[in-house]
């Protein structure tokens, strides 16, 4: 008897002693993935810094100041980089620059652009721009790589079907019918900058929204979020600029960050963290859903013990923009610096939700709202959270009406 129990100990030491090493070289293992995983995310930031530098360096030989896309404004360069297409999806209007010796040449080329650009795609945006090409190119090994759909720039607010040749014609002649050139001096020698501008219809977004309509009924049902949030979300996020892209960096039509929210969503919903590449979050599909599952992840999960459904919704939007860990602090601190804004301190845990849930609990939902209106530490998530909420109104109205 006494030896089976000696035997039995020995085992049971042994088999703790081996789960022991299980538990600690696969700590050591996930330790060296995450390690590894966030030189890649720096490699990736330092990367697309440095080509888009480069890129400005080049462009900036052409045009004295040398413009890039941004979250709610489209830009592209001829090849020859003297012709500049513009799309500012927030105040709906296209502009076309070209470095040209004369006018009849610079309409000619005007013209040609603003055809292309009329019915130009995602796809074919992605291929054109030299930076993200060659970062796509370099980091699909190593990332989740994909291609953006073929899905239209504009085309789908200008024509009402798919546009013939002739189409196209007659929409860039009545466009110029309308449209004064205006001229300027250029950097390259005996040339002159000509623009020309033209406006896209008004409220093109319910178009935009309307196309989008299958992905983001499809997201909001699987994530149990309501529709109007992802549109409101899109719209003050990039406007419908679906190559809408930040210097953070932050990619699409919800301005997936891949350090942050895309490594945050994509480990939820396949089990790991990944690094996605620009490719990858230019796909419309991809792009939603992962701002989607973003959403219900800081939803339900980081804010999950607060119990009023609108609080909570006030709660997400703020994150959405600033983090939960910001949002957090605009209840758990009451300092302010000499500018007025909250002071957070990570030592007295003014970051930790779970300290700041119990004051959201006692608050109501207006007063949680001007709560985070009043103390949120940046100008730029105050003003956010008021842009969503506007919108998110907007859009219940609008899927009420059957106009979405």
């Amino acid at each position: 008897m006494k030896k089976g129990l000696i035997s039995l100990a020995v085992v049971s030491m042994l088999y703790s002693e081996t789960f022991q090493q299980f538990q600690q070289q696969h700590y050591n293992t996930f330790n060296t993935y995450k390690k590894n995983l966030e030189k890649e995310f720096q490699e990736y930031k330092k990367t697309l810094d440095e080509e888009f530098k480069q890129y400005k360096k080049e462009l900036s030989k052409y045009w004295d100041k040398p413009k890039l896309t941004t979250k709610k404004t489209f830009v592209e360069y001829s090849k020859d980089k003297k012709v500049r297409k513009i799309v500012n999806y927030d105040k709906e209007q296209i502009k076309i620059d070209v470095i040209a010796k004369s006018q009849q040449e610079a309409e000619k080329k005007a013209k040609a652009a603003l055809a292309k650009l009329s019915i130009e795609t995602t796809n074919e945006a992605f291929n054109n721009n030299p930076v993200l090409t060659k970062v796509e190119k370099k980091f699909k090994k190593v990332g989740v790589s994909s291609k953006p759909e073929n899905k239209p720039l504009i085309a789908d607010v200008i024509y009402k079907k798919p546009p013939t040749i002739q189409d196209v014609k007659n929409y860039v002649n009545s466009s110029f019918k309308k449209a004064k050139i205006i001229k300027k001096p250029a950097k390259v020698s005996n040339s002159y900058i000509y623009s020309v501008s033209f406006p896209l219809p008004k409220n093109s977004y319910i178009i935009k929204a309307k196309r989008l309509k299958p992905y983001v009924l499809d997201k909001a049902q699987k994530f149990k979020l309501t529709p109007a949030l992802i549109y409101a979300i899109i719209e003050t996020e990039s406007s419908y600029n679906p190559m809408a892209r930040s210097y953070v960096p932050a990619f699409g039509l919800m301005q997936i960050v891949p350090q942050t929210a895309g490594k945050d969503a994509y480990k939820m919903l396949y089990g790991k963290p990944k690094l996605l590449t620009p490719g990858y979050l230019y796909n419309e599909k991809n792009n939603i859903l992962i701002g989607s599952a973003y959403l219900k992840k800081l939803y339900y999960n980081y804010f999950k013990n607060v119990k009023n459904p609108l609080s909570r919704l006030y709660l997400t939007i703020a994150a959405y923009n600033t983090g939960a860990g910001n949002v957090a602090c605009a209840f758990n601190s009451k300092n302010k610096d000499f500018k007025g804004r909250t002071l957070c301190y990570r030592m007295r845990g003014d970051y930790n939700i779970k300290k700041a849930v119990p004051k959201i609990n006692s608050l109501t939902p207006d007063q949680v709202y001007n709560q985070l209106i009043n103390n949120l530490r940046y100008d730029e998530a105050k003003n956010y959270l008021k842009k969503v909420n506007y919108r998110l109104k907007k859009y219940f109205v609008a899927i009420k009406k059957g106009k979405l």
